[in-house]
This record gives C-alpha cells, sequence and structure tokens, in this order.
C-alpha cells in the first residue's frame, strides 16, 4: 500500500482539483477528518478541509461515510462507488468516486483518497449495467 507522503501536489496537479483526502484519526470506534478537499469538489460539499465528518456531513450520512472508509482501509484495496448526491442541494447531481487507502510513515491505513466525479443526473434508460455492478465491493475482483 502506497505511503502518503509517496505524492505531492505536484504528481497529482492534473487531478487535484478533483481529489479528497481524507483521514482516520480514531478507532473504536473510527472518527474521520477532512485533509485536503479539491477546487472543484468545494463547490459541491463546501471548504471543510481540517474538519471532521460529524462538523460537515448531514448527521443521516456520517455513518456511511465512516463505514465506508473503515471497508476501504480495513481491506486494504481501492473501491469505487457510483451513486447519486444528497446534499446541499445537488441532488441533480450522480456521483462517480474511485477512493484508495494510503498509508501513514508508520505503514498503518490512515488516510483515503479519493479521485470524485460528478455530473448532471442520466435517466435510468442511460444507466449500464456495468455501472450499477461497479458499485458492489466484491465486483471489482
Amino acid at each position: 500500500m502506497p505511503r502518503r507522503s509517496d505524492f505531492t501536489p505536484r504528481d497529482l496537479k492534473d487531478v487535484l482539483r478533483n481529489i479528497v483526502l481524507f483521514e482516520r484519526v480514531a478507532c473504536n470506534p473510527s472518527h474521520y477528518s477532512w485533509r485536503l478537499i479539491g477546487t472543484s469538489l468545494t463547490e459541491i460539499t463546501g471548504h471543510n478541509t481540517g474538519k471532521t465528518f460529524e462538523e460537515t456531513l448531514p448527521p443521516d450520512h456520517v455513518a456511511r461515510w465512516v463505514e465506508c472508509g473503515d471497508i476501504i482501509l480495513n481491506g486494504g484495496r481501492p473501491l469505487r462507488f457510483v451513486g447519486r448526491v444528497h446534499l446541499k442541494g445537488r441532488e441533480y447531481l450522480d456521483a462517480e468516486n474511485l477512493f484508495v487507502p494510503l498509508a501513514n510513515g508508520d505503514d498503518v491505513p490512515t488516510f483515503v483518497m479519493g479521485l470524485c466525479r460528478y455530473t448532471p443526473r442520466r435517466t435510468q434508460d442511460e444507466q449500464t449495467w456495468e455501472n450499477q455492478i461497479a458499485s458492489i465491493p466484491g465486483a471489482l475482483l
């Protein structure tokens, strides 16, 4: 698993505006905080770098985000999520996110880096089975 220090903003310059990075700051129960939110994503999520999930997400979304972070870090492998946005009046957007685990300096899985893409919602007829099945964790094997 790569370390967070293996990447610099220069390495990610072509996609940096679409990157999120969050860190597990406590375990049992897990708590996360935002370390980086790309500029194109702040238009959707707001400027939340340095804040916790509990401070920034709707209360009914926190458990889902924590569970996703835990699945990625505990599983030690990337996951792709496809779905709909339910945040701050942006319900007209579809989301496609690739999240990868990153280790800290001691090689402990601690960070999750995501490449996020948001597009206007497509009709149900335009959604392919490949996109729907890709959101199932076991489908990545």
